[in-house]
């Protein structure tokens, strides 16, 4: 915008100098002869002679007569070359074209423009010696005389060095962002890089939680009630998720460039996702220099004054590069946290300039970005991307938490192996050490820590063919590697066999608690490794007039190897792990789409159809596809309708289909007479399918005011489910299978109020219900393993299953001194299954039959800023959770593994029930009266994060 102004403010100054050369010229030739004319006249033809001619005499003829000269009129002259010429030539900079640099002749006042490649001409210029000038902003001006013939083209360069900062101006930014979308029938909310840093949330994920549709439960993000892993994340076009489990990646905040979030009515070229889709595109370099540091941190100098001994650095910076259309964008976020779960766990600690504290804590994140971009030419472009994540995480157990000290003694027999080493035996527990048969343990340091990381290359090349012509194409390699280990042992290396980690600790006692485990290490043992390989090339074109059409083609290759282990240190089947999972497989899969969007008479139709295909490998065995097809296919039709009623509201409708291939576990499960699982892998499974439509209304209230409103209904089939089938020697065996159904309905409405007058604000409001047979594909071993009294077949609440969410977002600035930030979200009771006492079989009617309590967060954050020896300071404060509120998070289901409580069911949630007190209890016969009481034990998983304040610092260069 601005460089059209300057452009058309050149052009206004350039008329007006030739007016001003004009007006002069003009005025002179209206003036008498005998004053000097502005320019030398040309030399004018000789008069013509007006005399009569003389007649001679006439002769006599007796007398000659000589002959007499003629008298000749003067010849006209010939007119003279003209007396001008030409001045042409380029105004540069280092070698590079300064555009609209202003060129000049003092001495007639004749000047001009040059055009964007530095390129002048100067006409009209008298002949002879004459002094030019070069100005160009931010340069000094040049000087410079060349001789100029008449009717030649002298040919003078101007070369200036480095620029030079006059005055340094405040950055003054210009967005504009599209409030309704008129051709769309897409449900879509967008998060800008601003945005991002606006609202109070620690990550991408958090940020996406709070848009309407959404409900955040378990960890996970579930879009209009579908499952956790049916959304799919995409970072600059490509899908990163992990092809074993369905987990998405993280990426680093400050490496945002935008986010569109999308909840329904996809496009053909969007597949491979029931419920929704988060597209994310990252930050590129500029021709200038400029990045951001920022810590946050809320310890208080004091190790004591913390909450959960929590720091975050942040840097990201970008620019040119040496090379000619180069630049580059890297970006580091670096989190470490005790978490409010905070344990006892050992771990180094290292302080730098006194309260800067270095080394790992429970809770350690690294996410990382280095992004290249190379403008090859103004049509053709290439960016190549790295993307690096590591998370080392060791969660609180209340089971392990406890230090102090365990009697040992030691038996008379030796350790297998170890001929010179007796056997041990673990007794009472106490919390100081009694005498010299009492060692230290510390138990938080025997629970598995798990070491997560990510990395994903992304080549994307884009040729704009043409004005109305775009081809892309992608290539990207991902890989995620997952590690879940106590202290990096191998599974034999582990302490203790279960159930021994709370021997000679069985009776309820003052220092005794048979909760508690009293020494051994965490029997859990993972190990996992994935890799894909994705190619995808799409080409869009707007060749007719009414339609823009768009084409795709993409191919994915799959490696996945797991090995997981309950009870590490136990056998079965003459291998390490009481349970042991373990196989390794791969997997091609592909997809092509075509979507159209014809544009008639103010009507607008998306219509798509896309075609994927899938195949378990060739390693599967052709009597394991009992349907007999290696490969398979799907074609899902989209087809989606957008009405501009006027240029304020938008109807829209869209009726479509996605599949999803299942995730790999429930494809590669172990199979075959050596599984000790559970549940064994079915590679015979079909795509989930879900239908959906859904109507919709954009609306602008005001410049400065939209809204969205949205009406959906899902139907979703084929989910994964368990069912018994006999192998082939005939015994039952757990398989997975396509059995399950889910659907959900509701409405969700967004009102945005973009920044001005100093205030913006965002309210998103969802009314939905989410119901199924079954939340998760194991629901249905309950019965099969005698914890049931039917088999479920009917619809119920999902545990996800939350009928209202509000969220309400609200930021005063007075832009460039301070902010202050407000974030409140609401949420009704998510469902629970009520739990009895010695209820062997449960009646599943009973499944998520009632609600726990509402919950409700507050967050206040603000900033201030300062300018330091030149630099933009912001110094800022984030509260979170202001009101403390004691939100419940998970009522039961943290028990499992001690076999001395638990002995009516799920004690957590018995008591939960029987008292409506949470917290977690067990019970126990605590006086001796052969009755049992409830003994509470406080483990703070029941709960979400209480209050948290944080401080912080940043600097933008």
């Amino acid at each position: 915008m601005f460089s059209d102004g300057r452009r058309l403010i050149r052009a206004g100054a350039a008329l007006v100098l030739v007016f001003a050369l004009a007006v002069p010229a003009i005025a002179q030739q209206a003036k008498p002869a005998a004053r000097p004319a502005a320019r030398p006249a040309a030399p004018k033809a000789a008069p013509r002679a007006t005399t009569p001619a003389k007649v001679a005499p006439k002769a006599v003829p007796s007398q000659p007569v000589a002959p007499k000269p003629a008298v000749v009129a003067p010849k006209a002259a010939t007119p003279a070359a003209p007396a001008y010429g030409k001045i042409q030539g380029r105004v540069t900079a280092r070698g590079e074209p300064i555009p609209f640099a202003n060129v000049t002749v003092p001495a007639t006042r004749q000047g001009t423009q040059a055009d964007d490649s530095g390129n002048y001409v100067l006409v009209g210029v008298p002949v002879g010696s004459t002094e030019v000038r070069a100005m160009a902003t931010g340069y000094d001006t040049q000087k410079q005389t060349v001789l100029v013939s008449a009717g030649a083209t002298a040919t003078l360069n101007f070369s200036f060095g480095e620029q030079k900062i006059v005055k340094e101006l405040e950055t003054i930014e210009i967005s504009a962002q599209k409030r309704i979308d008129t051709k769309s029938s897409t449900t879509k909310q967008t998060i800008t890089a601003d945005k991002l840093k606006e609202i109070p949330v620690d990550n991408l994920r958090e940020a996406v939680a709070v848009k309407a549709g959404i409900v955040a439960f378990g960890g996970e993000l579930h879009f209009r009630g579908g499952r956790g892993g049916e959304v799919k994340f995409q970072f600059d076009g490509v899908e990163a998720s992990d092809p074993l489990f369905g987990r998405g990646a993280n990426i680093a905040s400050l490496a945002v460039a935008g986010t569109d979030v999308l909840s329904g009515g996809f496009d053909a070229e969007f597949g491979n996702a029931l419920s929704g889709v988060v597209i994310v595109s990252t930050k590129e370099g500029t021709e200038r220099f400029g990045g951001e540091v920022r810590w946050d941190t809320d310890r208080f100098g004091d190790p004591t004054k913390t909450f959960n001994n929590f720091d975050r650095f942040t840097f990201g910076f970008g620019g040119p590069t040496p090379i000619k259309n180069l630049t580059y964008f890297a970006t580091y976020e670096g989190s470490f946290s005790d978490t409010y779960l905070r344990s006892s766990m050992s771990h180094p600690r290292r302080t730098l300039i006194d309260f800067i504290q270095l080394g790992n804590r429970q809770f350690n994140q690294v996410n990382t970005n280095f992004k290249l971009a190379y403008r090859v030419n103004p049509r053709n472009k290439v960016t190549f991307e790295t993307i690096n994540n590591r998370t080392v995480n060791t969660p609180y157990d209340h089971m392990w938490s406890r230090q102090g000290y365990v009697q040992v003694s030691y038996d008379t027999t030796r350790v297998e192996g170890q001929p010179d080493t007796y056997r041990p035996r673990y007794g009472t527990w106490s919390p100081t050490q009694r005498d010299s048969t009492f060692q230290y343990v510390n138990m938080p340091d025997h629970v598995a820590t798990t070491d997560d990381r990510f990395n994903q290359q992304t080549f994307v090349w884009t040729d704009q063919i043409s004005d109305k012509a775009v081809w892309s194409t992608r290539v990207a390699n991902l890989n995620f590697n997952t590690i879940n280990s106590v202290s990096g042992k191998q599974p034999w290396e582990y302490w203790i066999q279960s159930p021994f980690y709370w021997s000679g600790n069985i009776q309820y006692g003052t220092e005794n608690n048979p909760y508690f485990a009293t020494h051994g290490d965490r029997p859990t043992y993972s190990k996992r490794d994935q890799s894909t390989w994705n190619v995808k090339s799409d080409f869009s074109t707007r060749r007719w007039k009414q339609h823009t059409v768009k084409v795709g083609i993409e191919a994915k290759y799959n490696e996945v190897s797991n090995l997981a282990l309950t009870q590490p240190n136990s056998e079965a089947n003459g291998l390490p792990g009481g349970s042991r999972s373990e196989f390794i497989n791969y997997n091609p899969e592909g997809a092509t789409f075509v979507q159209d969007r014809w544009e008639f008479e103010g009507l607008v139709l998306n219509a798509g159809l896309r075609f994927d295909v899938f195949s378990p490998g060739l390693q599967v065995a052709n009597k394991d596809l009992r349907s007999g097809k290696r490969y398979k296919q799907q074609v899902s039709p989209r087809l989606g309708i957008a009405y501009p009623v006027s240029d304020k509201d938008v109807l829209s409708f869209h009726y479509g289909w996605t599949f999803q291939t299942p995730a790999r576990q429930y494809i590669f499960e172990n199979r075959g007479t050596q599984a000790s699982v559970g549940v064994r892998g079915n590679p015979d499974l079909e795509p989930e399918t879900n239908i959906s439509y859904q109507a919709g209304v954009q609306h602008l209230f005001s410049r400065d005011i939209s809204g969205q409103f949205s009406v959906f209904f899902k139907d979703i089939y084929g989910l994964i489910t368990v069912r018994q089938e006999r192998d082939e020697f005939g015994n039952l065996v757990n398989v997975y299978f396509n059995g399950d159904y889910a659907s959900s309905r509701g409405f969700e409405t967004s009102l945005i109020k973009s920044f001005s007058h100093k205030f913006s604000a965002e309210v998103n409001y969802t009314f939905q219900l989410a119901t199924g047979v079954a939340s998760n594909p194991n629901t249905a071993l309950q019965f099969f393993n005698g914890g049931q009294l039917y088999l479920p077949i009917s619809e119920q609440p999902l545990d996800w299953d939350q009928r209202h969410t509000l969220s309400v977002q609200a930021v005063v600035r007075d832009p460039g001194k301070w902010g202050f930030r407000m974030l409140w979200l609401y949420g009704s009771g998510f469902p629970f299954t009520p739990s009895f006492r010695n209820d062997r079989r449960p009646d599943p009617a009973l499944n998520n039959s009632r609600r726990l309590p509402s919950v409700a967060r507050l967050t206040i954050d603000g900033d201030k800023y300062y300018k330091v020896w030149g630099q933009n300071v912001t110094l800022f404060f984030d509260a979170r959770n202001v009101l403390d509120s004691k939100n419940i998070s998970q009522p039961g289901g943290l028990t499992g593994g001690n076999p001395y409580i638990n002995s009516a069911g799920d004690d957590y949630l018995i008591y939960f029930t029987e008292t409506g007190r949470s917290g977690g209890a067990y019970l126990q016969d605590v006086n001796g009266d052969y009755l049992l009481d409830w003994v509470p034990v406080r483990d703070p998983r029941v709960y979400e994060e209480g209050r948290a304040v944080r401080l912080g610092a940043s600097i933008n260069f």
